[in-house]
C-alpha cells in the first residue's frame, strides 16, 4: 500500500485543504493567494497535494497553461509549472516529487499539450533542475543570473523561450520599487513588512502590483515573474525576502 495519495485542489475543497505553503488563514499571504487562486482556477490552474495516509500534507505542485502562466516565458500550448515542494525531511517517502511530475505530464498528454515547462534556479529559492532532469526534462534556454528553462517534450515543435530584453525591463524602474504578484503567498508578508523598514532608512519604497499574467510576462524584469526588488534599474532581489534581509540590502546597496 502506498504511503500517500495525490489529490487535486479546486473550488470545492480549497478552503478545507489550502495550498500547502502557508497554513495560517489569517496570514496576509494566505488571504491574497486564496483570492488569487479563485480566478486562476477558471484559467486552468491545477494544484496537486501529496496527502499521507493519516491526512497530513507532504508536498504540492502548482501548474497552469502557458497562455496564463505568471512565469516570464513564452510557452504556448505547454503546461507551465509554477512551484513544486515536497517536505522530504519530514516525510521520508520515496518518489513524491516524481509522482507529482508524472501527474502533471499525464495531464499535459491527455489535454493535447506539446509538453510541460518549468523555470529552475541555481539560487536558494526555487527548485533546482535535478529532479526535473531525472524525470525527462531537458534545458532549452537560460537567463542571468541563475535561471534555466526546462521542458518535457510530448510533441515536436518549437520549444518555449525566455524574452531577451531583461536590461530594458529593469531600466523602466527608477527609485526603489518592489514589483510583485500574488502568485506566491510569502509575498503578502513582504509587502506589509518592507515599507516601514525603507521609511526607517529615509527611503521611499514604491509597491507595484501586476494584476494579470500577460502583464507579469510583459513587465517583470526576472524569469521568476513573482517579485522583483529594483533600484534605479539594478535588480536587488528576485524572490520574497524578509525584513531583515531587506534591511541588509538597503545598508549594503543604498
Amino acid at each position: 500500500m502506498a504511503d500517500y495519495t495525490i489529490v487535486t485542489v479546486d473550488y470545492s475543497n480549497v478552503e478545507k485543504l489550502g495550498f500547502f505553503c502557508v497554513k495560517n488563514k489569517k496570514h496576509p499571504g494566505y488571504i491574497a493567494k486564496r483570492l488569487w487562486l479563485q480566478q486562476r482556477f477558471e484559467e486552468g490552474m491545477r494544484v496537486k497535494l501529496v496527502l499521507t495516509n493519516d491526512g497530513k500534507q507532504a508536498g504540492f505542485l502548482e501548474y497552469i497553461p502557458g497562455e496564463y502562466t505568471w512565469r516570464v516565458v513564452n510557452a504556448p500550448n505547454y503546461l507551465v509549472i509554477h512551484c513544486i515542494w515536497v517536505a522530504s525531511n519530514k516525510f521520508p517517502f520515496k518518489g513524491m516529487a516524481s509522482a507529482l511530475l508524472t501527474n502533471c505530464i499525464e495531464d499535459a498528454e491527455s489535454s493535447g499539450k506539446d509538453g510541460v515547462a518549468v523555470v529552475t534556479s541555481d539560487g536558494s529559492w526555487m527548485a533546482s533542475k535535478e529532479v526535473f532532469v531525472k524525470n525527462g526534462f531537458e534545458p532549452v534556454d537560460e537567463a542571468d543570473p541563475h535561471f534555466q528553462l526546462l521542458i518535457k517534450r510530448i510533441k515536436k515543435g518549437p520549444p518555449p523561450f525566455f524574452p531577451k530584453n531583461w536590461d530594458e525591463r529593469l531600466m523602466q524602474y527608477r527609485g526603489l520599487q518592489l514589483i510583485y504578484t500574488n502568485q506566491c503567498p510569502y509575498i503578502g508578508k513582504a509587502i506589509v513588512e518592507l515599507p516601514p523598514v525603507a521609511k526607517e532608512h529615509g527611503i521611499q519604497l514604491k509597491l507595484i502590483e501586476l494584476n494579470n499574467a500577460a502583464e507579469a510576462r510583459e513587465k517583470m524584469p526576472t524569469p521568476y515573474g513573482t517579485i522583483s526588488l529594483v533600484h534605479n534599474g539594478q535588480l536587488l532581489a528576485d524572490h520574497p525576502i524578509s525584513a531583515t534581509r531587506f534591511k541588509n540590502i538597503l545598508e549594503k546597496e543604498l
